[in-house]
């Protein structure tokens, strides 16, 4: 994490004093890092409520999928130009009040358990990790919860 927070610093600093130097140059509404920092702070509830709002106020910008692609970075800047807003083709608070989109919270990682995958094999009574070398033969994928109830771990992996 601190490592990326480094870069992403280097790379505003990069960024500023590129605009500093040539201000009418626009690299920073092309640069997908900025943009994806930019709509990593939404869920991707309210990204999909966003882009189902701009394909009904006629700003196609493809099936919603909760995902600020190329598409719809185009339809946000169309958008935000049309209705006298700055400019950034990102998602962001002036452009959701502006649609009339309910913000939806954000599950931090921290809460949302996902279930470890764990492998069982065809003709085998116990499951194993991913690199378990008696998964040579066969290697089916199945949630933690699911093989504790039938199968025992391997002594070899401790899964």
């Amino acid at each position: 994490m601190k490592k990326l927070k480094k870069i992403l610093s280097q790379f505003m600093l990069i960024a500023c004093l590129s605009t500093f130097l040539a201000p009418n140059a626009e690299i920073l509404p092309n640069l997908l890092i900025v943009a994806t920092a930019q709509a990593a702070a939404y869920s991707k509830e309210t990204i999909n409520d966003v882009q189902e709002a701009l394909n009904y106020a006629g700003y196609n910008c493809g099936t919603p999928d909760g995902v600020v692609g190329k598409n719809t970075k185009t339809a946000i800047r169309k958008y935000q130009k049309a209705k006298g807003l700055k400019v950034t083709g990102a998602v962001n608070n002036t452009l959701i009040k502006s649609l009339g989109v309910t913000v939806h919270k954000k599950t931090s990682s921290r809460t949302a358990r996902t279930e470890a995958t764990v492998y069982i094999t065809r003709t085998g009574s116990k499951y194993h990790r991913s690199g378990c070398r008696y998964l040579r033969q066969s290697k089916i994928a199945v949630s933690l919860s699911e093989a504790k109830k039938y199968y025992e771990p391997c002594s070899v992996c401790n899964p």
